[in-house]
């Protein structure tokens, strides 16, 4: 029997390990090949479908919880309809916490870049527990997806 138990989580050990290295992968698995360059967006006046669809891709990232509605049901971060050029930790209805509460500053697209890139580097204290998004241009598609909403 005990070789069994070993054997059962040696098993559930392995497929933690995968889950983990797969997730390290996911914000550019998730981002696609057929997104333009940051520079080649930017060319453009309006928003590059292409770049739209990457960060919607992207925001899988977001969306166990956040909501894109202005109603967060039961998700446990703000709403994000609105978020750029919004104030921070203004979202009604919405629990913050004390270092969020504490800022005061406007989510521009700079400051949702800097945000994205690293939350806890931003604002100390903060209970948003995402890591991180690498890399400039999959943080300019998700914002750039933001912007829809």
């Amino acid at each position: 029997m005990k070789n069994s138990a070993d054997s059962r989580l040696l098993a559930t050990a392995a497929l933690c390990g995968s889950l983990l290295c797969g997730l390290a992968t996911l914000p550019t698995a998730l981002a696609g090949q057929d997104a333009p360059s940051g520079q080649e967006a930017a060319a453009s006046e309006s928003p590059d479908p292409q770049l739209l669809a990457r960060g919607k891709r992207l925001y899988i990232l977001c969306q166990a919880c956040h909501a894109t509605e202005a109603d967060p049901g039961d998700k446990i971060g703000p709403h994000l309809a609105g978020i750029v050029n919004r104030p921070v930790a203004s979202a009604e209805g919405s629990v913050y916490s004390d270092a969020l509460r504490a800022e005061d500053f406007v989510w521009s697209e700079k400051n949702l870049d800097v945000w994205l890139q690293r939350p806890a580097d931003m604002v100390p204290g903060t209970s948003m527990s995402f890591a991180g998004l690498p890399g400039d241009d999959l943080r300019k598609a998700l914002i750039a997806y933001l912007n829809t909403l």
